[in-house]
């Protein structure tokens, strides 16, 4: 190793897998993020590498511990193994999967650690035990942040953690790779048509999501306008999926869905889309509504989570309560109806993404925090 190298901040990430998701996503940015002649990172993954490994930079490292599906209660110790091998200066732990990691942490005398939540995935009210175990956890590390100031009050309010304690980094999204993202051609390889008003969505499919009631909603909607042009692309894929496609049957719309799977190049497929919509029943700071506030489009979203933070209802889009397909067609009708209404949202949700959730913003903060907990 050089001189050069041996003066860089090193820091093992520590999460469970590098698969679909908002958490995995960030980390991917943070590590491809930051200079790389100031720190030097790698990724532990728990259960698996995840299809998402492959978009680390190469300058960073993933490692596998291979967990799998299954319990492993000699986990904290493998990862205190990696602590002692790698020693790095920072161990940052991510979520729920971070807690073996903080134990690994506590076992090999580790430096510096942060903790950090990026959301919450239950649908009904979380065990008592789990929110002990976060508040033992927070006090096990130098510091902790979550990705919106509704994440900070949730998780003070159900752990009893110091509000003060409990900093605040949010998501930011990559301008620059959004804007030069090129969908020509998209919509003919979708058999899409450019008359097609295009109402879209990114999301994995899962109960938590409720995309039942989004295409509720659609049906609603199409019920409305009968005489337009309206699609209903969901991108994305899950365990839902066949339950999703025999609603959509029983409700006659299947002409109208599209259905694309997991996709790498979600810029190039926000070009084609009119309206973004979120029917999440939970949520912590969607990357995927950011990257479409990046892409000017209007945001029809679930009255959930940071939601609020974001859209900015009759502003940047409209805000709807959750499980309410009703109530979401006439948002989105007011939408389909009114293009220069769209248009306005839109480029109102572009200026706060560029004040706010840059993906700039977010690597200067996070560098900022790995360097004074360095200093301290």
């Amino acid at each position: 190793m050089t001189g050069k190298a041996n003066k860089r901040v090193k820091i093992l990430h520590v999460i469970d897998s590098l698969g679909i998701g908002g958490a995995e996503r960030v980390v991917i940015n943070v590590v491809n993020g930051l200079d790389p002649e100031v720190f030097e990172q790698i990724v532990c993954c728990i259960s698996s590498k995840g299809r998402s490994a492959q978009q680390l930079s190469e300058h960073a490292r993933c490692m596998d511990l291979g967990k799998g599906a299954q319990a492993d209660h000699l986990m904290p110790l493998k990862i205190a193994r990696v602590i002692r091998e790698e020693r790095p200066h920072i161990i940052h732990t991510q979520s729920w999967a971070g807690i073996d990691g903080v134990l690994a942490h506590l076992i090999a005398r580790g430096p510096r650690a942060v903790h950090s939540e990026h959301g919450r995935n239950f649908v009904a009210r979380e065990p008592v035990r789990r929110n002990l175990v976060r508040r033992c956890v927070y006090h096990l590390v130098d510091v902790v942040f979550t990705i919106s100031e509704e994440m900070r009050q949730y998780l003070c309010r159900t752990t009893g953690f110091s509000y003060e304690r409990m900093r605040v980094i949010p998501n930011g999204v990559d301008i620059a790779k959004i804007d030069s993202a090129d969908g020509r051609g998209l919509r003919e390889e979708l058999g899409l048509s450019p008359q097609d008003c295009v109402i879209g969505t990114v999301a994995r499919f899962d109960p938590t999501k409720d995309l039942a009631s989004l295409l509720r909603a659609f049906a609603h909607l199409c019920n409305l306008h009968r005489g337009n042009r309206l699609k209903l692309l969901l991108v994305g894929d899950g365990s839902e999926r066949p339950a999703l496609e025999k609603l959509a049957a029983e409700m006659e719309i299947s002409d109208r869905l599209v259905l694309t799977g997991f996709k790498d190049d979600i810029p190039r497929i926000l070009r084609i889309m009119d309206i973004f919509v979120l029917s999440s029943i939970t949520e912590g700071l969607p990357i995927a509504v950011l990257e479409a506030m990046c892409a000017r489009l209007p945001v029809v979203a679930t009255n959930v989570g940071a939601l609020p933070e974001l859209v900015t209802g009759g502003v940047s889009g409209l805000l709807v309560e959750p499980r309410a397909p009703q109530a979401m067609a006439e948002k989105l009708a007011i939408l389909v109806n009114d293009p220069e209404l769209s248009r306005r949202f839109g480029a109102s949700a572009r200026r706060k993404i560029e004040r706010d959730y840059s993906l700039d913003l977010m690597l200067r903060r996070y560098g900022e925090l790995y360097m004074s907990l360095i200093r301290c």
